[in-house]
Protein backbone atom coordinates (compact mmCIF):
# COMPACT_ATOMS: atom_id res chain seq x y z
CA UNK A 1 0.00 0.00 0.00
CA UNK A 2 1.25 3.46 -0.82
CA UNK A 3 2.24 5.78 2.03
CA UNK A 4 0.48 8.78 0.50
CA UNK A 5 -2.19 9.45 -2.11
CA UNK A 6 -0.77 10.46 -5.49
CA UNK A 7 -3.55 13.01 -6.11
CA UNK A 8 -4.09 14.80 -2.80
CA UNK A 9 -1.03 13.73 -0.72
CA UNK A 10 -3.28 12.24 2.00
CA UNK A 11 -1.25 10.16 4.45
CA UNK A 12 -2.93 6.75 4.55
CA UNK A 13 -1.35 5.42 7.74
CA UNK A 14 -2.81 7.78 10.32
CA UNK A 15 -1.46 6.07 13.43
CA UNK A 16 -0.37 2.58 14.46
CA UNK A 17 -3.41 0.35 14.41
CA UNK A 18 -5.59 2.80 12.46
CA UNK A 19 -6.82 0.08 10.11
CA UNK A 20 -7.79 -2.25 12.94
CA UNK A 21 -11.38 -1.10 12.40
CA UNK A 22 -11.17 -2.17 8.74
CA UNK A 23 -11.22 -5.73 10.05
CA UNK A 24 -14.81 -5.24 11.15
CA UNK A 25 -15.74 -3.73 7.79
CA UNK A 26 -14.13 -6.73 6.09
CA UNK A 27 -16.13 -9.08 8.29
CA UNK A 28 -19.38 -7.32 7.35
CA UNK A 29 -18.51 -7.50 3.65
CA UNK A 30 -17.69 -11.20 3.92
CA UNK A 31 -20.93 -12.02 5.73
CA UNK A 32 -22.95 -10.15 3.09
CA UNK A 33 -21.13 -12.05 0.33
CA UNK A 34 -21.65 -15.40 2.08
CA UNK A 35 -25.38 -14.77 2.47
CA UNK A 36 -25.60 -13.71 -1.16
CA UNK A 37 -23.75 -16.79 -2.39
CA UNK A 38 -25.93 -19.05 -0.25
CA UNK A 39 -29.19 -17.50 -1.44
CA UNK A 40 -28.15 -17.69 -5.08
CA UNK A 41 -26.79 -21.23 -4.91
CA UNK A 42 -29.46 -22.77 -2.69
CA UNK A 43 -32.65 -20.97 -3.63
CA UNK A 44 -32.00 -19.84 -7.22
CA UNK A 45 -29.98 -22.76 -8.58
CA UNK A 46 -31.43 -25.36 -6.18
CA UNK A 47 -28.06 -26.82 -5.18
CA UNK A 48 -27.71 -28.95 -2.05
CA UNK A 49 -26.56 -27.53 1.29
CA UNK A 50 -23.18 -29.21 0.95
CA UNK A 51 -22.52 -27.74 -2.49
CA UNK A 52 -23.73 -24.35 -1.26
CA UNK A 53 -21.32 -24.61 1.67
CA UNK A 54 -18.40 -25.33 -0.67
CA UNK A 55 -19.50 -22.38 -2.81
CA UNK A 56 -19.29 -20.18 0.26
CA UNK A 57 -15.79 -21.50 1.03
CA UNK A 58 -14.70 -20.87 -2.56
CA UNK A 59 -16.12 -17.34 -2.50
CA UNK A 60 -14.28 -16.64 0.78
CA UNK A 61 -11.00 -17.59 -0.87
CA UNK A 62 -11.68 -15.68 -4.08
CA UNK A 63 -12.97 -12.49 -2.44
CA UNK A 64 -10.39 -12.29 0.37
CA UNK A 65 -7.97 -9.97 -1.46
CA UNK A 66 -10.80 -7.82 -2.80
CA UNK A 67 -12.30 -7.53 0.70
CA UNK A 68 -8.94 -6.57 2.18
CA UNK A 69 -8.50 -3.58 -0.11
CA UNK A 70 -12.16 -2.59 -0.18
CA UNK A 71 -12.51 -2.66 3.61
CA UNK A 72 -9.46 -0.41 4.04
CA UNK A 73 -10.86 1.99 1.45
CA UNK A 74 -14.24 2.11 3.19
CA UNK A 75 -12.53 2.64 6.55
CA UNK A 76 -10.51 5.57 5.17
CA UNK A 77 -13.63 7.15 3.69
CA UNK A 78 -15.38 6.99 7.04
CA UNK A 79 -12.80 9.47 8.35
CA UNK A 80 -11.75 11.37 5.23
CA UNK A 81 -13.89 12.31 2.26
CA UNK A 82 -12.10 14.55 -0.26
CA UNK A 83 -15.42 16.00 -1.50
CA UNK A 84 -16.29 17.41 1.93
CA UNK A 85 -14.26 20.51 2.76
CA UNK A 86 -14.49 21.84 6.31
Amino acid sequence: MNDRCENCDFKFEKEPGFFFGAMFVSYALAVAEFIGVFIISYFVFGLSLLVSFFGIILSAILFSTVNFRLSRTIWIYLFFNPKIKL
